[in-house]
């Protein structure tokens, strides 16, 4: 513990990054597990690891292409179409196995190779810059200031689509912008925290929170605390046994996940 606080001062930017990408994450992760739409924010991530091997091979910046990407594949994704001989389930299905095809053929073609799909799966925050954390800060910043303003409308469209839409509420609209914020959410996080990570934190801290509470904000807060917690414990547990620092949060992620069932059990039994 003593090396890992004399080393603070250079894990700063990489434990920042850790934590904002678990807090914007986690807080998303409800309306995801809620919408039922777990595989849209799988296929979304690895269309935005497409866009970075796209930015890896040309030398382009890969923040605005990833966003690009991420943004287009977001509003093709909320389309509902009423086709029933090809669902949306097929549809996403498609876009997730090509994005991942396309990503790997692209990075095959990078001057290192298996190191940046390592790199796209796993991530390596601790590659984090001050630039990065400003801009995530940034982003960040507008999600939930937007989300803070529009709570009832997100809701709305997140509980009951269909309802939402026979109430008044522009409901096409509004899970369009639920989408974006979640790509921009991706976008911002995938180059240091890898495909493995975001995913985990899109979907784990909202069980979390859906098994202890039963109150909407009660949810939101629990999977948020989770998140940062898990992220704080694995980076210090990947330091201390020196492991992959992804990976690591992950399995903190998952042993918290297993701490609470047994809590579900018993309030239950109650």
């Amino acid at each position: 513990m003593n090396d890992f606080l004399i080393n603070l001062e250079f894990f700063k930017y990489p434990i920042a990054c850790s934590v904002l990408v678990a807090l914007v994450c986690s807080f998303l992760s409800v309306y995801i597990v809620l919408k039922r739409i777990v595989f849209v924010s799988v296929a979304v991530t690895q269309v935005s690891s497409s866009g970075i091997a796209i930015a890896l091979i040309t030398g382009l910046n890969p923040t605005p292409i990833s966003l690009f990407f991420t943004f287009l594949a977001v509003a093709i994704f909320s389309i509902r179409f009423s086709e029933r001989k090809l669902s949306n389930e097929s549809r996403i299905g498609m876009g997730f196995v090509v994005a991942s095809a396309a990503t790997i053929l692209l990075v095959s073609k990078s001057a290192k190779g298996i190191h940046e799909i390592d790199d796209l799966l796993f991530g390596n925050v601790l590659v984090s810059t001050p630039y990065q954390i400003y801009f995530m800060l940034g982003i960040i910043a507008c999600i939930f200031i937007t989300h803070f303003l529009f709570y009832k409308e997100f809701t709305a469209v997140t509980l009951d689509f269909e309802m939402a839409r026979t109430s008044g509420i522009r409901a096409r609209f509004w899970e369009l912008m639920l989408y974006l914020t979640i790509g921009a959410a991706i976008s911002i996080g995938i180059r240091t925290s890898g495909n493995l990570l975001i995913t985990t934190f899109l979907i784990m801290p909202a069980v979390n929170g859906l098994l202890l509470a039963n109150r909407m904000k009660n949810v939101f807060i629990i999977a948020v605390t989770v998140g940062i917690i898990s992220a704080l414990t694995g980076f210090y547990l990947s330091y201390y046994f020196d492991f992959p620092t992804s990976p690591c949060i992950v399995a903190t992620l998952f042993a918290i996940l297993c701490l609470t069932l047994p809590f579900r059990f018993f309030y239950r039994k109650s």
